[in-house]
């Protein structure tokens, strides 16, 4: 919870292997903070009541995280009871509202003008210290202010400022002050009357906290002036500044203004050259503030980036929100991510930036060009988590222009590393393998032997999903050992992945396991949680098809849950997918198919067509189950057109599923055209290695001509029946090879029909 919100906690022992996981980070921190508003509640067995105010003041993650507090503590005793004004609303017109979940458990009252008894009873409570309020007083306050209570607060204090009220142990009226007192129609008059009547060193210490901001520091405003400083204790008690409880760093005492509208109406009354001189002081002392680091220092980047900015210091502006957008990246702030990141880049594309020395908030300031590359390394990341495929993708081109405009392979390297992580999680295995191929290229120049041997990974990875499985595996096998012999660890593990996916692939469901159990290990000894969580759901459909469907289903929670942890929108998909098979075998057809369309929309969104396939085809198998043979027909169709689109053989299992839709249906003639892909693949000598599921295609086409009185059926069985032995028989514990001939439907129904049979 503390690293979330800035403080730099990165040796302890609770976050040190999820850094890279901001995400993760993320939902540990609101897990946190929940459950410690529930252990509040239960403490003493009462009511919490959780008040905030200056709502609109509030970053978006915290607004997530009162989402998340109404769903995960809706059972506990507690009301938030927040104050706003209407900006937020702008910012976010839906906010709780659109979550769909906390419909009847919040309500927004909407403050109007205080009515004329109201108003009244105010203006009886604010004059209280008056033996006897005269008539015409009342009547000021309650006509002028129009049912604004802050306007009445005010009013009074100017007039004791101005000497129409004497204060004292009771206070009086100066009836003849009271009667030429001009008040100003407007609460901006009243705050400007009060403002010119201080005295000039008070007037000048409020005018320099106010270039600060409407929250400030002791600190920060000596650093402005080091008389104003003084002032603070005359300001807090006209209650024109209030003192905080709480500072961000031990040693700062922290202020706000009254009021916003005061801050406002201080600030507007500084001259100009005046702004650009408080905020350069004022950036120059958080520059050095974040220097020092120290709990929270970074929460002050982007402040700083801000008064740089006003400060016309916009080298310093640019290199401050590049640190502010790496700084939130680490706690997976997409948002202030790319407002700080935009608002960079906006100022190097400033023409007058070129031409602008750097100041000496930072003694080695980055050349522009340097300072492009970390902005958009940290945009396209984020872009990356987010699936925002396009957008990844200009970033990426811009990427690869600035490595070139450096003429740096590492950096090329690295660029192109990132575009072939991008085309494989888009399916496009060749634009994977170009990148990779590259990206080799580069790192072999540059001597980087980590990205060379990421470069040779993502290529091996290409080569298997292109078919050639072999070459894929030799390439993998190359990289294991070079990495080994240079103890690159994480690499390894990454090497160990791609080995597990290629084993798989050709149907070796056993080595393929023992390959991810290893690569887990190691993905864990680093603390890659981004690839454990990935790992995890291999491992999962690993079981799954050895048939141990209750080891499948924990390794595939797991999975799950540290996949949304990790914010990785693409495996969550592929995992939704795996799940959707699971409960179709565990024979609960209704939640596989929520969990293929949940898969679908993902996977769609997401730009994964691989993925996108899978889920068709999950949908199509669930719609099947429950007998509704259009939707089946129409999900396997779409299925078989994407999987053309992509190259991949898995259009045999769409084939195989279009036919025995047909079968369902009682026309054996069309459910043997349906799989005349498959036939005819057969007839060429080719096998079905890279389909999902060879052992069903061979059953389908077994069941179909059998159905049309075609010789050709106990052919596809034998072969069903031999391949299926074979890996049984690979299988060495006795329990494991049971359960993968029985729990496994299809391997159940080969089993039975060649039990059948004549041999």
């Amino acid at each position: 919870l503390g690293h979330l919100i800035g403080i730099e906690w990165r040796d302890s022992r609770h976050i040190k292997g999820i850094l890279d996981d901001p995400k993760q980070i993320r939902n540990r921190a609101f897990h946190a903070a929940a459950q410690l508003l529930r252990r509040v509640s239960a403490m003493d067995n009462s009511p919490v009541i959780l008040q905030l105010e200056d709502l609109h003041w509030a970053d978006g993650e915290s607004l997530d995280f009162l989402n998340y507090l109404a769903e995960v503590n809706r059972d506990v005793p507690l009301l938030v009871l927040a104050f706003t004004r209407s900006t937020l609303f702008e910012r976010r017109p839906d906010w709780l509202i659109d979550q769909g979940r906390t419909e009847g458990m919040q309500q927004r009252i909407d403050l109007a003008p205080l009515d004329k008894r109201a108003s009244r009873d105010l203006a009886n409570e604010l004059l209280q210290k008056l033996p006897e309020i005269p008539a015409a007083l009342r009547e000021l306050l309650t006509s002028s202010a129009e049912g604004n209570p802050f306007y009445m607060e005010e009013l009074v204090k100017m007039l004791i400022d101005q000497g129409a009220i004497q204060t004292g142990a009771l206070w009086q009226v100066n009836a003849e002050r009271l009667l030429f007192t001009k008040v100003p129609p407007t609460l901006t008059g009243v705050l400007q009357a009060r403002l010119d009547g201080l005295p000039a060193q008070e007037k000048r210490a409020l005018q320099q906290a106010s270039i600060i901001g409407a929250v400030f520091w002791d600190q920060a405003l000596a650093a402005v002036d080091t008389q104003a400083a003084v002032q603070l204790p005359a300001l807090v008690q006209r209650e024109l500044a209030l003192p905080r409880a709480d500072a961000p760093l031990e040693g700062l005492r922290e202020y706000a203004f009254r009021h916003q509208v005061l801050h406002q109406v201080t600030y507007d009354t500084v001259l100009k050259r005046n702004k650009r001189e408080g905020h350069a002081r004022v950036a120059q002392w958080l520059a050095e503030l974040t220097a020092q680091g120290g709990l929270r220092a970074g929460d002050f980047l982007g402040t700083a980036a801000e008064h740089f900015e006003q400060a016309a210091d916009m080298a310093n502006a640019a290199e401050f929100h590049a640190r502010a957008a790496e700084h939130a990246g680490q706690r997976f702030a997409h948002q202030r991510v790319l407002a700080h990141v935009g608002r960079a880049l906006a100022l190097l594309d400033d023409p007058q930036l070129a031409a602008q020395p750097a100041q000496p908030a930072q003694p080695a300031p980055p050349a522009q060009a340097e300072l492009r590359w970390r902005l958009l390394s940290t945009r396209e990341q984020t872009l990356g988590l987010q699936a925002r495929r396009d957008e990844q993708a200009a970033d990426l081109d811009a990427r690869a222009q600035l490595a070139d405009a450096l003429d740096d392979d590492r950096r090329r390297a690295d660029a192109a590393w990132r575009r072939s992580l991008r085309a494989m999680r888009m399916a496009d295995w060749a634009g994977q393998e170009s990148a990779a191929r590259h990206g080799l290229a580069c790192a072999t120049r540059a001597g980087d032997d980590g990205l060379r041997l990421h470069a040779l990974r993502l290529l091996a990875a290409a080569r298997v999903y292109q078919g050639d499985i072999d070459g894929g595996r030799a390439l993998a096998l190359q990289g294991l050992a070079e990495a080994r012999s240079l103890g690159l660890r994480g690499v390894e593990a990454r090497l160990l992945n791609a080995l597990s996916v290629a084993a798989e692939t050709q149907g070796d469901v056993v080595g393929g396991l023992d390959l991810a159990r290893q690569s887990l290990q190691a993905f864990r000894e680093t603390g890659d949680r981004v690839n454990e969580a990935i790992t995890l759901s291999n491992l999962g459909e690993g079981w799954r098809k050895l048939g141990d469907l209750a080891q499948a289903q924990r390794e595939l929670d797991a999975a799950l849950r540290l996949l949304r942890a990790n914010g990785d929108r693409t495996v969550e998909g592929a995992a939704l997918g795996i799940l959707s098979a699971l409960a179709l075998w565990q024979g609960d057809e209704t939640r596989a198919l929520a969990l293929a369309r949940s898969a679908l929309d993902i996977a769609v969104a997401a730009q994964a067509r691989d993925i996108e396939v899978i889920a068709r085809l999950r949908l199509g198998d669930a719609e099947l189950a429950l007998g509704r043979w259009a939707a089946a027909q129409q999900a396997y169709t779409q299925a078989r057109a994407r999987a053309l689109e992509i190259d991949r053989p898995w259009l045999h299992d769409a084939s195989a599923g279009l036919s025995r839709v047909e079968l369902a249906k009682g026309d054996a003639a069309a459910a043997v055209a349906a799989l005349q892909p498959v036939l005819d693949q057969a007839t060429a000598g080719a096998t079905l290695d890279g389909t999902e599921y060879p052992r069903l295609i061979e059953l389908t086409c077994h069941q179909a001509l059998a159905r049309a009185g075609d010789p050709r059926a106990a052919d596809w069985l034998a072969r069903a029946h031999s391949a299926l032995m074979a890996q049984a028989d690979a299988i060495t514990d006795a329990g494991l090879r049971k359960g993968f001939l029985h729990n496994i439907p299809f391997h159940r129904e080969i089993v039975a029909a060649w039990g059948l049979g004549p041999c």
